[in-house]
């Protein structure tokens, strides 16, 4: 799904999203946005806070054209891509860092052979109508959507790669489901059911229409078929989906399974700080920050000056360091700042929020 930081197209924030899915009963949500990975955090920790809600991390990549852009022979495609593991994860990050840091503001894209060095870790989607493979099969080019799409698998994995497909209720996108579902059988490799959300709830679509016209530069009244004609490209459950797809279950079964792969979580990444070394009559980390802390109120307020309200103070400071884990980061703090001092460098330590 899109939300509000696919700019000007998603229209929901990634929490609602999340409140939206856990209401509908998902069993779990994929955030894709467009070249951007900015909304992952809130996105996580809305899933936290519902009960560990499975919030699988993705983008919607921009791949340049054979051509070299958006004036080459072939315009740039989309490709919907979805972290299965650390490594994976971390791959989005630099894909979507390579797309924005080497071209100019407002044209982030990859090309293939970044993508393809970058393949590891991920599950690839053959992406919206815009993508490479839906452009040629729509086209009425068969071999052309055989060539790119055997491209990916080649990249991907076969067991990492399916073919996407979306029914919003119009008669194109059913013609061109049905071009790609053939060519997924005949590839031999999965096709998967998505609805390329862009908003939580079927009355968010006047909202997504306002954030239509600002990217386009027209007015609702004049936009015409910039518009979507209907507000099927909302979250749905389940049933709905299940529904819609009642001829052929193949895509809505698959979807999950291939979900089922993508077992990474934003909460596996943990910062790794370097170790301290800690004099051996303190057990851990915790033992030496709190001697330390209170040699410290000695040396500042003396025997005498150091209160009850002082104590209690320090106490509740340190038992919520030590219930986060973060003693060590406080002694890393401690020996840069001892250092600087040491060598007559100004510096200070990490204050509040505001600092």
């Amino acid at each position: 799904c899109h939300s509000a930081y696919s700019l000007l197209d998603g229209a929901s924030l990634p929490e609602d999203l999340v409140a939206r899915a856990v209401a509908l009963g998902l069993k779990g949500l994929a955030l894709t946005d467009h070249d951007d990975m900015g909304g992952m955090v809130r996105f996580a920790q809305a899933a936290r806070d519902a009960g560990d809600f499975p919030a699988l991390c993705g983008l919607e990549l921009t791949l340049a054209g054979q051509g070299g852009g958006p004036d080459g022979q072939q315009p740039d495609s989309h490709l919907t891509l979805l972290a299965r593991t650390v490594r994976g994860y971390q791959h989005l990050a630099e894909l979507v860092t390579h797309a924005r840091a080497t071209l100019p503001r407002g044209t982030p894209r990859v090309p293939r052979e970044v993508l393809a060095a970058h393949a590891e870790g991920l599950l690839c989607l053959s992406g919206c109508p815009r993508g490479v493979v839906p452009r040629r099969v729509a086209a009425g080019d068969t071999l052309g959507a055989r060539r790119e799409a055997g491209w990916l698998r080649e990249v991907f994995g076969a067991e990492h790669f399916a073919v996407e497909v979306h029914d919003h209720g119009l008669p194109e996108q059913a013609r061109l489901a049905g071009g790609l579902i053939r060519l997924a059988d005949e590839l031999g490799s999965p096709w998967v059911v998505t609805n390329n959300v862009h908003y939580a709830l079927p009355e968010q679509r006047v909202v997504h229409d306002v954030l239509t016209c600002l990217r386009t530069h027209t007015t609702v009244d004049t936009a015409g078929r910039r518009l979507r004609p209907n507000a099927e490209w909302h979250l749905k459950g389940a049933a709905a989906m299940a529904h819609r797809w009642r001829h052929d279950l193949r895509g809505v079964r698959a979807s999950v399974a291939l979900a089922e792969q993508c077992g990474f979580r934003l909460k596996q990444l943990v910062p790794k700080l370097p170790g301290v070394a800690l004099p051996p009559e303190f057990a851990d980390a915790d033992a030496y920050l709190r001697h330390l802390t209170y040699e410290g109120a000695h040396e500042r307020w003396g025997g005498q000056g150091l209160t009850t309200k002082h104590r209690a103070q320090l106490e509740r400071e340190l038992a919520l360091i030590g219930k986060k884990g973060l003693a060590g980061y406080f002694l890393i703090m401690w020996e840069i700042v001892r250092f600087a001092r040491s060598q007559d460098i100004l510096v200070q330590g990490r204050g509040s929020a505001a600092n």
